[in-house]
């Protein structure tokens, strides 16, 4: 055996300064979450300081991997993402709304990395249970070796469809889905526990509109939603997967609108929109830059027929073709082959105003109605919504006011 190498050798010194440096990215991460206001309990933050991100992020750099962004960790053949770890904050604020208590049993559906899991077990400490589902066996078989390098063999990781849950576990008292979902899978509600709460993503529109939401189950079956988040995640998988709900129109290079599959759609017609020139009008409305406007997309879909999203590439939107306002995620209506979306421009330091362009052959009767329907927004303002979710097959009078949303297992109702 030859001698080794100054190559070959590795310090104490040297990994004591490793150590340093993952913990230093640790904590700043975490000071940057605080300073969004995101960390509400101290069981969280501490969680965040614990788990070594990097332990679950292999092939990534370590700076990366401490990065406040998504890091998608499998792509599809066509580069569209299957599995990814979640933008931290948005992970700290779906864990705050979770409201996990120390002892408790909980539900994860999808494991990807495993960095949730690990940040759950912290929380709910040595004498609670963590069960996570993902669907994929390479992902299942990776998170669970993660796990356990990162200190956390307790954890159950199944490979399966994460809307069967897994009865034998449960009841649990919290379940939490961290894919997009199109409806909250009967099995999963049958695994909850009365009193729990179960928070998911839940896309509430075929064009992609998802709001993260923290619901509370009642003894009647009902469950009540407390709050809803902005978001965007990876689209769940297996059972449950309804992708198709929605349809995506190209406009342009770059340039698709995304409509729901219930709508009427003159898919020819609209695809020569932006063939029309723009009818840019303004409404003398202003929203400052923290005012709680975060829903107006949601509102406009739940008071209007033929909602979209738009989306526009960077290079789309440098040429000058079309740039919605990005705070609402590309939010439109459409109708034949016009289209009508909200755009901003600066009003003072920290507001803008409102205004609409439409591009199409009926561009004036478009704009005068969405101009009306944010009119009508405007003198209320409504902040969040309120959600209530409904076993399918509850009778019509049962249900609360509000617009209906009809799913496999579910009944939706959006008031504000």
């Amino acid at each position: 055996m030859g001698a080794a190498t100054n190559l070959d050798v590795v310090t104490t010194d040297e990994i004591e300064s490793s150590r340093t440096d993952f913990a230093q990215l640790r904590a700043d991460l975490v000071s940057h979450i605080r300073g969004r206001g995101t960390f509400r309990t101290a069981a969280v933050e501490k969680a965040f300081n614990t788990v070594e991100r990097e332990l679950f992020l292999g092939g990534i750099e370590p700076d990366q991997a401490y990065r406040p962004r998504v890091n998608v960790t499998k792509r599809a053949v066509d580069g569209t993402a299957l599995s990814s770890a979640s933008d931290p904050n948005l992970v700290a604020t779906q864990l705050e709304d979770l409201d996990l208590q120390p002892e408790h049993t909980a539900l994860e559906i999808g494991t990807a990395t495993g960095i949730n899991a690990a940040l759950m077990a912290e929380v709910v400490g040595p004498h609670g249970k963590i069960v996570t589902i993902e669907l994929d066996d390479d992902l299942a078989a990776t998170a669970r070796e993660s796990l356990t390098t990162a200190g956390y063999p307790q954890i159950k990781v199944i490979c399966g469809d994460g809307a069967a849950g897994s009865g034998q576990d449960g009841p649990f008292d919290r379940v939490i889905i961290t894919a997009g979902a199109w409806d909250i899978p009967a099995q999963l509600r049958a695994q909850l526990a009365v009193g729990g709460r179960i928070v998911v993503p839940l896309r509430l529109h075929g064009s992609g509109l998802t709001r993260s939401i923290a619901f509370d189950l009642h003894p009647s079956g009902v469950l009540t939603g407390s709050h809803a988040r902005v978001c965007g995640f990876v689209p769940m998988r297996g059972t449950s997967d309804n992708t198709r709900e929605g349809t995506s129109i190209r406009l342009a290079d770059e340039v698709t609108i995304n409509v729901d599959a219930q709508d009427t759609v003159d898919e020819v017609a609209l695809a020569q929109a932006l063939t029309h020139p723009a009818n840019e009008q303004w409404t003398g409305i202003f929203v400052g830059d923290y005012d709680p406007v975060e829903h107006l997309d949601l509102w406009l879909a739940t008071n209007s027929g033929n909602f979209a999203r738009l989306s526009v590439g960077s290079t789309a939107r440098k040429s000058g073709l079309i740039a919605p306002a990005p705070r609402w995620a590309g939010a439109a209506l459409h109708d034949g082959g016009t289209i009508a979306y909200l755009v901003v421009r600066q009003h003072g330091p920290i507001s803008d105003e409102l205004g609409v362009i439409a591009h199409g052959p009926d561009s004036d009767r478009l704009t005068a109605h969405v101009i009306e329907l944010l009119r009508q927004w405007n003198r209320t303002r409504p902040g969040q919504p309120i959600i209530t979710a409904y076993p399918a097959g509850t009778p019509d009078g049962l249900l609360a006011p509000g617009t209906r949303i009809e799913r496999p297992d579910t009944r939706l109702t959006i008031s504000w």
